[in-house]
């Protein structure tokens, strides 16, 4: 959802291709770069360029047509006598035809093609991809297409980055050398620091040893925590288990006759024995983590950890992240290895976003064209085979290498969730209706022309569109054609289908499903309106506005879950009205609310207080703290949006969730806020609603997604600061009108994520981002910093890009070079190259 909301921040930009012509061998015989010009070239528009080279040995004629993607839709302005044209398909997806005007290109020449479009991007990472070309025989029938790789020119110069729309610091050498300076000074974390922080605790006298050789003994309930504490133990440590071994590790109950919180446990070490206790098995879980998290912050075995006594439970029940599958698919390996590495931090529920416009992603039997049609995007076009393509991907369907393509079938789904139960981690399907039902709407089409001459009932069956629906509208990621008709009756028979379908696949793997999401989010303004069915209906309900359309959704959907004894979500939306004031109609419906839109400008931030006080559950989803597919900062090669603005590892801390108003430091420019008033002009969360907010969730919207590695290069060490505040809600810090403490708190929290959190991660495989280092010059010195201790700086002074070759910087370095570059390297990993203009 949300990722895509066209605030003023980005206007449509927009791109120029190109042109190409394949040998008869089916290799492409052209070489495509594209290269940024200026923003605002003229008011509201930038200027770039293609290059365009035959690299074949015929001329290249104009008998082929060429698809490609970019983010929001190309709106250009072309001269008249232009050899291109561009027309818009859908959301991403274009493509490029010659005209009447264009000459053959001869084998060798390059055509340049300089071009203007509305809008602006600021960022390589937004530059055109995904592209390929359809050719056409004597017959006018298209051949099998080639995909066309693009080289992307590099941004050097700062007209390419810098809008008056977009007025954050650019991330210079000067800029990052200020924001690094808090962390100048060395700070030691503690051995016993872990994230998420213990409540509670006290160090006796004296350590006890943790040898790898371990006798681990357990209460029977506790078995499956045993089982993965051995593993782990095992796996990450080389520890041999045994009943006889030299350190014993004890797992029981906590049977104190004492009300204790949710997930309470306590944590006795006293003379090499390791007595893990807690109210449950999902406590006794979070205990396991604590102590794995305590060795891995040791230095080599035996371990020696002080004796102590921690005391422990979380603020926040819900406390999880969302992964949107639907736009780029994650495989279920790596879900399951995320499973790992969110429980490992005691993060307890994973909202899969399912579907969306871009493709379905579930298997859902009786319904097998969602996952025939809607979970493969491909060359086509009518989409009667698959989905149009989307994002980065060419136009192989079948192609499962990319991301694209696929599905979870349900064993695959009873897998993650039985994994996921283990682990103490509640999975929530997401299936986003009314809007947002792109893939499922085409599917269905199929599905109705499969069966229309044989069985007219089963065509129309499970139908969700009025086909001679004329409504006009553009959703918040330019579809034109995906809200489901909410007057037809076939619409509840799908959705009822779904919801069983997917139920079944929980008691299949031995639970209950208990939270459905249903989305509800960004249906645009203009569905519906030309629709006869939606007309009359209305006419037939006394319905005199369309916006009731959507609550009639919600009065039919919600009586469905709630017979099944199913907890319905969605996002903000579904409690909100158009002026969003909270909807009084279904705050006595337990209706999970996730509040996103937090982004003060627009008075967003009041949304959840304004849900809360109503009476509605709530789950903050703060855009400005965790979309954690927001760009880190703003340099052009970092991967991510930022219609939200930006949001990095120190955001996600900054997060108060009894005191929204103080979570954002910084305006949309980059400007700081002043956290101590902010709150008096807001509207301010009663005290009876503080029940109301359940949890903190990080949201990854799948759009920049890749490849895996991009998901956990978003997630981490963006996600420590929702894994520290979701388990405590109220730092001491943030009742302190004295920013000395923030500042304490925020270095410590930094220094261990430097020191233990990342090399953690590492070890575990598991992708990370590398901080930018500063760089600075004065009196003729160059000066460097980075928020990692032990990161190596090399820089050039030449204008090369730093390699593993540059040499080292470590103190005050002579300098009058016109231009100096440097990198950060720690862990095997590189950060983004850092520029300095002198």
């Amino acid at each position: 959802m949300n990722t895509r909301r066209l605030f003023k921040l980005y206007l449509l930009p927009c791109l120029l291709l190109f042109a190409c012509h394949p040998q008869k061998s089916g290799v492409s015989s052209v070489a495509l770069t594209w290269e940024m010009g200026k923003n605002d070239v003229e008011p509201g528009y930038y200027e770039s360029a293609f290059y365009l080279k035959n690299t074949g040995t015929e001329p290249l004629n104009g008998d082929w047509t060429i698809y490609f993607h970019q983010q929001m839709p190309v709106i250009s302005i072309q001269t008249e006598n232009a050899p291109l044209k561009i027309e818009w398909i859908t959301s991403t997806y274009h493509k490029i035809v010659p005209t009447a005007h264009y000459k053959p290109l001869a084998p060798g020449e390059t055509l340049t093609f300089t071009y203007r479009c509305k809008g602006s991007l600021i960022r390589e990472t937004m530059a055109p991809e995904g592209a390929y070309i359809v050719t056409r025989d004597e017959k006018g029938n298209e051949r099998q297409p080639q995909n066309i790789p693009i080289k992307i020119e590099p941004f050097t110069h700062s007209y390419q980055w810098t809008t008056s729309e977009n007025r954050f610091p650019y991330a210079d050498g000067n800029y990052v050398y200020k924001q690094n300076a808090l962390f100048s000074e060395s700070t030691q974390p503690d051995a016993l620091s872990i994230f998420p922080h213990p409540k509670s605790i006290v160090k006796s006298q004296g350590v006890s040893s943790f040898s790898k050789s371990v006798s681990l003994k357990f209460a029977p309930e506790f078995e499956n925590e045993a089982n993965l504490l051995k593993e782990k133990l095992i796996s990450a440590f080389n520890c041999t288990v045994s009943e006889n071994g030299e350190t014993l590790v004890e797992l029981k109950k906590i049977n104190d006759g004492k009300k204790h919180p949710a997930e309470y446990y306590e944590i006795n070490i006293k003379d090499n024995r390791f007595e893990l206790a807690g109210i449950d098995a999902h406590a006794v879980f979070n205990a396991c983590q604590t102590l794995i998290n305590l060795l891995g912050n040791t230095n080599g075995f035996p371990a020696s950890i002080a004796n102590v006594k921690i005391t422990d439970y979380p603020d926040m029940e819900y406390r999880g992240i969302m992964l949107d599958v639907a736009r780029n698919f994650t495989k279920k390996e790596n879900v399951l290895k995320l499973i790992d590495l969110l429980s490992s931090y005691k993060l307890n529920v994973l909202h899969l976003h399912l579907t969306d416009d871009e493709a379905w992603r579930i298997e859902i039997p009786g319904l097998e064209e969602l996952t025939q049609i809607g979970s493969h995007r491909g060359h086509t076009l009518d989409e009667s085979t698959c989905l149009y393509p989307m994002f980065s991907w060419g136009w192989d369907a079948s192609d499962t290498t990319t991301l694209a393509n696929g599905y979870y079938s349900c064993n695959d789904f009873v897998d993650i969730l039985k994994y996921a139960q283990q682990h103490h981690v509640q999975v929530i399907p997401e299936v986003d209706i009314p809007g947002h039902s792109r893939a499922a709407i085409k599917s269905m089409n199929v599905r109705y022309k499969k069966y229309i001459h044989s069985d007219k009932a089963k065509a129309e069956e499970f139908l969700l569109v009025d086909f001679a629906d004329s409504s006009k509208y553009l959703s918040a990621q330019n579809f034109s054609d995906n809200v489901i008709n909410v007057a037809m009756p076939s619409t509840y028979r799908f959705v009822e289908k779904v919801i069983d379908e997917i139920a079944k696949m929980y008691a299949t793997a031995g639970m209950q499903l208990t939270v459905f999401h249903i989305g509800g989010d960004e249906v645009p303004h203009g569905a519906w309106e030309g629709s006869g069915v939606c007309r009359n209906f209305m006419k037939e309900k006394g319905m005199t506005e369309i916006r009731e359309l959507k609550d009639y959704f919600l009065e039919q959907v919600l009586p469905m879950l709630s017979k099944r004894n199913i907890q319905p979500a969605g996002w903000e939306e579904i409690a909100m009205k158009p002026d969003y004031t909270a909807n009084e109609r279904f705050k006595d419906n337990n209706v999970l609310s996730y509040c996103w839109n937090t982004i003060p400008e627009g008075n967003g931030d009041e949304v959840p207080y304004k849900l809360a006080n109503a009476g509605y559950p709530i789950i903050l989803c703060n855009v400005t703290n965790f979309y954690m597919d927001m760009c880190y900062c703003n340099h052009p090669q970092e991967k991510g949006l930022s219609w939200g603005g930006y949001v990095n590892e120190y955001n996600s801390f900054d997060m108060l969730p009894y005191d929204i108003y103080k979570s954002v430091r910084q305006n949309l420019n980059g400007e700081p806020v002043d956290v101590f008033s902010i709150s008096k002009a807001k509207l301010p969360l009663s005290k009876s609603a503080r029940g109301q907010i359940k949890g903190l969730q990080a949201q990854v919207w799948a759009e920049t997604i890749r490849d895996f590695g991009q998901v956990e290069y978003f997630l981490f060490p963006k996600l420590f600061g929702l894994i520290e505040r979701s388990w405590n809600a109220q730092p001491d810090w943030s009742f302190s009108t004295d920013n000395k403490l923030y500042e304490k708190a925020k270095k410590e929290y930094n220094a261990q994520i430097a020191q233990y959190e990342l090399p953690r991660l590492a070890k575990e495989n598991a992708n990370f981002r590398i901080a930018q280092p500063g760089i600075v010059l004065r009196d003729g010195f160059l000066y460097a910093n980075s928020t990692i201790p032990a990161a190596v700086i090399r820089y050039t002074l030449d204008g090369s890009e730093p390699d593993e070759n540059s040499p080292i910087w470590k103190d005050a370095v002579a300098c009058n070079a016109k231009q100096v570059k440097a990198k950060a390297f720690y862990l095997g990993k590189k950060s983004l190259t850092t520029t300095l203009d002198n």
